[in-house]
């Protein structure tokens, strides 16, 4: 890749997304929230056009020697190891409106990426590890788990990622990320598994002044402290063993970079709902039957419930406050639709409520929307 030329700025600037309110909640217990203004959620695809680089100098002119470190993790693979197994999986994509990186799913050229890098796209080219490049279509997309599926024709020995399990992970396991950030082809960051089970609300931007438009959020992600940045997105993060753990998406922020607060969709979500694109071209949400408003940080009313589903089956009626999808705490409504979109039909959940000041949980079975 050749330097920019001095003076040379990047033509548009990764686009930039703050949700508002931009909570990001713990799995289990209380409650965070990432304030508005202090740090913004980003979706992590660059704009098309421009890459910018910086380099760090402490004015030592000394050599520092990094050893290929062996990991307690998995098998024992060294990082270099982990990278020469997972790198011919990994690719770059550009399309006319932004830059993103994605992995092979299959031989048959099946690619998973996240749909904010394709969204909108009239082109799509993929450049793979080995220099080579392709173009290809967007076979079907899911903006509620914010994934693609895209596919090149014609290409031969491609090696698709292999998957690991991302419900056996826990807070601390060696993570690693490979992706394009700020369009460098080919990068390979390190950390661990910080958090898991976050959710974030991730709102759009106008063309002009970075005026909200809408909002979506994401639920049961991966955190990892491992370093992502625009370009990134559609990338993978994976364990000790080279087994991809989740679809890197998004980061918080409190400029342009990372801060070491990365978010990824797991890999069993991704590996269910690619096969469902694969096969039928979009993915069968789940439906629960309630029309839900915010409460300030303290759950979701209900403000409906329809008739004969499975909301009012479960017993739950207009003015109860859900303030649990699954032990998972509810904040917003905005986060009951994302967890009961993002959940197969036929699955039962328990959803956790007050009524009259007092908390109960009710197990919904969701039915197809």
């Amino acid at each position: 890749m050749a330097a920019p030329a001095p003076g040379w700025q990047p033509s548009q600037v990764p686009p930039m997304y703050q949700g508002h309110g931009a909570a990001v909640a713990p799995p289990r217990r209380g409650r965070g929230r990432i304030v508005a203004g202090a740090l913004a959620l980003a979706l992590v695809a660059g704009g098309a056009g421009g890459v910018a680089g910086w380099f760090l100098n402490d004015g030592n002119s000394g050599t520092t020697v990094v050893e290929s470190v062996s990991m307690n993790a998995g098998d024992g693979l060294t990082y270099t190891d982990i990278v020469n197994k997972v790198s011919p999986s990994v690719v770059t994509i550009v399309t006319d409106s932004a830059e993103g990186s994605g992995v092979v799913y299959s031989d048959d050229g099946y690619i998973v990426t996240n749909n904010h890098v394709v969204d909108g796209a009239q082109t799509v080219e993929v450049r793979f590890s080995d220099g080579t490049t392709a173009d290809a279509q967007i076979i079907a997309t899911d903006t509620t788990q914010d994934l693609a599926v895209i596919q090149v024709s014609g290409v031969d020995n491609l090696t698709p990622i292999t998957f690991g399990d991302s419900d056996s992970i826990q807070v601390g396991d060696a993570a690693v990320a490979l992706g394009s950030p700020l369009g460098l082809e080919g990068t390979v960051t390190t950390g661990i598994v910080s958090a898991l089970d976050r959710s974030m609300t991730v709102a759009g931007e106008e063309q002009q002044g970075f005026q909200q438009q809408s909002s979506s959020t994401l639920t049961g992600l991966i955190q990892t402290d491992a370093a992502i940045n625009s370009g990134n997105s559609g990338g993978a993060l994976v364990n000790g063993n080279g087994e991809l753990i989740g679809i890197n998406t998004a980061i918080a922020t409190t400029d342009s970079g990372s801060i070491g607060l990365g978010f990824a969709i797991p890999s069993n979500t991704v590996q269910s709902v690619v096969e469902q694109l694969i096969e039928g071209g979009s993915v069968e949400q789940g439906y629960l039957g309630v029309s839900v408003a915010d409460t300030d940080g303290n759950g979701a009313m209900v403000l409906s419930v329809e008739g004969g589903s499975p909301a009012e089956s479960a017993g739950l009626k207009e003015g109860d406050i859900i303030t649990a999808v699954d032990g998972n705490p509810i904040t917003s409504a905005s986060e009951v639709v994302a967890a009961v979109q993002g959940t197969a039909s036929g699955t039962k959940v328990a959803i956790t409520y007050t009524r009259d000041g007092q908390e109960a949980t009710a197990d919904a079975t969701l039915a197809a929307s």
